[in-house]
C-alpha cells in the first residue's frame, strides 16, 4: 500500500530534493530503501521512505530484485520464504536476467568441495547443490554495490537530515553468508568494530520487529563528516561502509592503510 496523496504532498514539501543525488535534483518520487520485496510479507521498516528523483528510484529496480533474493537466502533455518514469495522472486530474476540462476549454481562436484570446505552437512533428502553455497556472479556484486551506496545515503540522511554530498566518498566491503557459516553465525569484521559506539535502532512495522531481517549500526563523528555503517540482512549478507563528506579524507585513510600493510585496499569505492 502506498502513501495517500495528502501524505505524499506533505512528504515532498518536507523533502523537496533527491537525497541520492546529493540534494541537487528535485525529488519526484518516494523510494523505499531497503526494497520492500526483501522483507517477509513486504513489511518494511517504518521511516525508510526517502525522497528520490525518478532516475535514482527506478534506475536500480533490477538490482533491488537481486538484493531481495540475496537477503532472503538462509543457510541455517531456510526462513527466507515464510511468506511464499521466494519462487516469484526467482521467477522474476529468471525473466530479467536470463541464465543468471544457472550460472549461480555450482556443479555437483563443486558443491561437494564447497560444502566440505565450509563444513556444511547435507541433510537427508538434499543434494550438495541444494544444501550449499552458490557462485556470487558479477551481477550480484554490482547489485550489492548499488544497494550499499543507496542505503548508506538513506541512513546518513535519516540521521543528519542532510543529503550525502556529491563530493563525498563511500568505501564498502561486503560478506556473504559463507562468512557466517565459518565464524559461528557472526561476521568477523563486526566483532573487530564492536567497540565503536553507534546508533543501532530497533526496526519495526506496526507490531512486527524486523531486526532479524535487517539491522544496522551507525557510528558518526560529531561534525557528521565521517562515519562507519555496519549492516546485516538476515542470514543472507552484510557489509561495512566507511564514508566521508570530503573524498580526499577517506582516500588518505586508505592510502595510509596500504602503505602500512603493503596490501591492496580490500574496500570497493562506491
Amino acid at each position: 500500500m502506498g502513501m495517500s496523496r495528502k501524505r505524499k504532498d506533505a512528504f515532498k514539501a518536507a523533502h523537496p530534493f533527491c537525497i541520492f543525488c546529493g540534494g541537487t535534483v528535485e525529488a519526484t518520487t518516494v523510494e523505499h530503501c531497503p526494497p520492500r520485496a526483501m522483507f517477509q510479507k513486504r513489511e518494511w521498516p517504518e521511516g525508510f521512505e526517502f525522497a528520490a528523483c525518478s532516475k535514482c528510484n527506478h534506475g536500480s529496480a533490477d538490482q533491488d530484485l537481486l538484493i531481495a533474493l540475496l537477503a532472503r537466502v538462509d543457510p541455517f533455518e531456510d526462513s527466507g520464504s515464510k511468506d511464499g514469495r521466494m519462487p516469484g522472486i526467482i521467477g522474476s530474476i529468471a525473466q530479467k536476467f536470463p541464465g543468471l540462476i544457472k550460472r549461480m549454481m555450482p556443479t555437483a562436484n563443486e558443491a561437494r568441495r564447497i560444502n566440505e570446505r565450509l563444513g556444511i552437512s547435507v541433510t537427508p533428502g538434499q543434494t550438495n547443490q541444494q544444501s550449499g553455497a552458490v557462485h556470487v556472479v558479477e551481477e550480484i556484486h554490482h547489485a550489492v554495490e548499488v544497494f550499499a551506496a543507496k542505503l548508506t545515503k538513506a541512513i546518513y540522511y535519516q540521521q543528519t537530515n542532510m543529503p550525502f554530498p556529491l563530493g563525498g566518498r563511500l568505501a564498502m566491503r561486503w560478506f556473504t553468508n559463507a562468512d557466517l557459516i565459518t565464524n559461528n553465525g557472526r561476521y568477523q569484521i563486526f566483532d573487530l568494530l564492536s567497540e565503536l559506539v553507534g546508533i543501532a535502532p530497533t526496526l519495526r512495522r506496526a507490531r512486527s520487529f524486523l531486526n532479524d531481517q535487517f539491522s544496522y549500526k551507525l557510528t558518526i563523528s560529531d561534525e557528521k563528516s565521517f562515519f562507519v555503517l555496519q549492516a546485516q540482512f538476515g542470514a543472507g549478507f552484510g557489509f561495512v561502509v566507511f564514508g566521508s563528506t570530503a573524498s580526499e579524507k577517506l582516500d588518505a585513510v586508505f592510502i595510509n592503510l596500504e602503505e602500512k600493510t603493503q596490501k591492496p585496499n580490500p574496500f570497493i569505492i562506491l
